[in-house]
């Protein structure tokens, strides 16, 4: 048995959020279920959830489909921006084997580098772009555009910050059809939603979020989007693409977007078997502490993650 310690999924930008409330709210379960889908490069289903009745403590539990791991994600309003994961392995179930092949639930995950994807289906190219394109001609002048932080679904473009959800609804872009049922909820004032997953191929798929900045609450469907996150892993699909390579180096990057204005946020493992370099830009928000961004995150050389944020 082991415990680790990790950040929440996207869990800062709500808390910034929320900030302006003084008050944290308790993860969704589908943050949690992210996460430790995530930490374990799993798929896993819910057990159970349990959450104090002051809103303190959460606790949820979760079984990997293969049933052979079983995992207690805590969380305490003291340490907000953490999980603690606490992992049993279980003997497998032979007589009744979890039917991960039509299995068509997908959940915001993302690339653990230390490790291999469990999914049932398996890359066909691993030097593929997650953008589809892996020969992506290079972008004219700078990629940074706070004014037009923009995303393309199926060719079709949307912006942050400009684009309501309804309307990549509208547009027909292949959402989670678990994440649409929640498209007509409220959304508090100066709150950031949950991720709402596009289906990129099976058991893999970009999150975006909305915000509503008003000054009470609102549909979700109405609000608009204000971030994408996309996890790069060795899967071929066309949906998803943005006005810059997807295959980039970092000296790709620093060629199209210049240096970063914020410093580069270096890691190495005592091995030196896993070395990891963040490139944030940002902008100052008029509104929130937190401002607008892009972020790109590098393992080893490749480039593993990127995530756009627009704030107001």
């Amino acid at each position: 048995m082991k415990k680790i310690l990790a950040l929440i999924l996207g869990l800062s930008m709500l808390l910034s959020i929320a900030a302006c409330n003084k008050k944290v709210e308790v993860p969704t379960k589908k943050d949690a279920k992210a996460a430790v889908e995530e930490q374990y490069d799993m798929k896993f289903k819910l057990d159970s959830e349990e959450i104090a009745d002051d809103e303190s403590e959460a606790e949820w539990v979760f079984v990997s489909k293969d049933g052979t791991l079983e995992v207690t994600v805590t969380w305490n309003s003291k340490e907000p921006k953490e999980f603690e994961f606490d992992d049993k392995e279980l003997e497998p179930d032979e007589t009744d084997p979890e039917p991960t092949e039509t299995e068509t639930e997908t959940t915001a995950t993302s690339e653990d580098p230390t490790t291999t994807t469990t999914a049932a289906t398996s890359a066909t190219d691993t030097s593929a772009s997650a953008s589809g394109s892996n020969s992506a001609p290079a972008p004219e002048g700078n990629v940074i555009k706070f004014d037009d932080m923009c995303f393309f679904v199926n060719g079709k473009k949307f912006v942050l910050g400009q684009t309501t959800l309804q309307d990549m609804i509208d547009a027909g872009v292949p959402f989670d059809e678990d994440d649409l049922g929640d498209a007509n909820n409220n959304l508090k004032a100066n709150y950031q939603s949950s991720s709402f997953d596009i289906r990129l191929a099976e058991y893999y798929s970009a999150q975006v979020y909305v915000l509503n900045y008003s000054d009470e609450g609102k549909p979700m469907n109405e609000c608009v989007v204000n971030e994408i996150r996309l996890s790069l892993r060795d899967y071929e699909q066309d949906i998803l693409s943005f006005e810059f390579p997807t295959n980039m180096t970092q000296d790709d990057l620093i060629k199209y977007a210049g240096q970063p204005n914020e410093e580069v946020y270096h890691y190495e493992s005592d091995t030196q078997d896993y070395v990891s370099d963040t490139y944030t830009y940002s902008h100052e928000s008029e509104r929130y502490y937190t401002g607008s961004y892009y972020e790109f995150r590098f393992v080893n050389g490749e480039l593993k993650e990127i995530v756009l944020n627009w704030m107001p």
